[in-house]
């Protein structure tokens, strides 16, 4: 084994993002690393762009499965920006983790891809002790590992959480091409009608076996605009909340916390101040930095927009009895999707390569609460002295 962690995809937009947070990171001495991609050129480009000790550059190719197999055999973890992974071959790299007992994360927000990988790799992950872990940014820690801290803390008085409710009062950001690439991935995914109706309306579709699955829950939990009195909040359905939702019922299910039902909406208050941004900068064109209103692969946000950009979620689950609540907060700073899910899936990769001795025992396909829990939130809570991510008790 030559590395730690090698990076995949690196020479995308987000993985650029998550070399350069590798490249800088305060412990980069103590752990080694490499990124890969198709392209010998274009990693040489990367690896003269970061300051520091040059990671190894490894061409590699998931059309190409024995590269993909050499990758993997000097990793201790695979971290992938290489999406849309149902398009890519992203089971490929999953496959060769999974055989070879490697660890591995991903910023997929594909749920039918995880189905997939669920379906063929969770009992066989299980064997090796490979950690499969998608969704490991914006989508879907904040919800994850915010759903987990509000019911443990439940827990701690005896308490079983019945109900568990999510508004995002802040999501400030854009979109890249390979947003835009995975949206029509799964038109394309529609129209060919490989699944039926009630795979894509399934609220359990990551969770297809779960005992104690809530009847009448609806993917997102949060279907209409309504005015939230426990928040005091006008909230809406939210676009990220159909990946999200399924994650946390994911984690619900496998760590035998069903029945619990999860609802996830945005504030309308978040969307005003989110257009506001853009507004305010005037699209970026009076400052020279335009935001690309349909990104092609590899672009993104502008420098000012990642920097701008800020999330914060509430989070407020309730007991089986009704009598106890507990109310928690979680938020961050930098574009939800790209400069904070850069920081997210880095930090990721370093509690799976160096902290392996506190997370939670076993391999399989897993959500980031169930990988890395409470190891993962004190991670990311010390990023940057605190400034980068909080996890706050409210009430309860």
């Amino acid at each position: 084994m030559d590395h730690d962690i090698v990076l995949f995809g690196a020479t995308g937009f987000t993985g650029k993002l998550v070399a350069e947070y590798l490249a800088s990171h305060p412990s980069r001495t103590s752990f080694s690393w490499a990124i890969a991609g198709r392209s010998s050129e274009k990693l040489a480009a990367l690896q003269s762009s970061l300051a520091g000790a040059a990671p190894e550059i490894i061409v590699a190719d998931t059309a190409d499965k024995p590269s993909i197999d050499a990758i993997v055999s000097k990793a201790r973890v695979v971290l992938t920006t290489a999406g849309p992974f149902s398009k890519y071959g992203g089971d490929v790299v999953v496959e060769a983790c999974v055989k070879q007992g490697r660890h591995y994360a991903d910023l997929s927000g594909e749920y039918w891809f995880q189905r997939a990988m669920i379906d063929r790799f969770h009992e066989e992950a299980q064997r090796t002790g490979a950690k499969i872990v998608h969704s490991a940014g914006v989508d879907s820690i904040p919800s994850d590992l915010g759903t987990q801290l509000a019911i443990e803390q439940l827990e701690q008085r005896g308490e079983k959480a019945a109900h568990v409710k999510a508004l995002f009062t802040a999501y400030a950001g854009s979109f890249s091409g390979g947003t835009n690439q995975t949206l029509q991935s799964l038109e394309q995914l529609r129209e060919s009608g490989q699944y039926d109706a009630a795979f894509y309306d399934d609220p359990y579709v990551l969770a297809p076996s779960a005992e104690g699955k809530v009847e009448g829950e609806t993917i997102t939990g949060w279907d209409e605009t309504r005015f939230d009195h426990d928040f005091g909040k006008l909230g809406m359905p939210f676009f990220m909340a159909p990946i999200n939702a399924r994650n946390v019922r994911r984690s619900l299910a496998l760590s035998g916390r069903l029945p619990c039902s999860y609802a996830e909406g945005v504030s309308l208050g978040a969307l005003l101040k989110a257009g506001w941004l853009w507004m305010s900068r005037g699209f970026g064109y009076f400052v020279g930095a335009p935001i690309p209103l349909s990104p092609k692969s590899g672009q993104g946000p502008p420098e000012w927009l990642r920097r701008a950009g800020k999330f914060r979620v509430v989070l407020k689950a309730t007991s089986a009895t009704g009598e106890h609540t507990t109310t928690v907060e979680v938020q961050g700073r930098g574009d939800p999707g790209y400069l904070a899910t850069s920081k997210m899936l880095g930090e990721v990769g370093l509690c799976l390569a160096l902290d392996g001795d506190e997370l939670p025992a076993g391999g399989g396909v897993l959500t980031p609460a169930l990988a890395l829990g409470s190891v993962l939130r004190k991670r990311l809570a010390a990023v940057e002295s605190g400034e980068f991510m909080r996890f706050r008790v409210l009430s309860g």
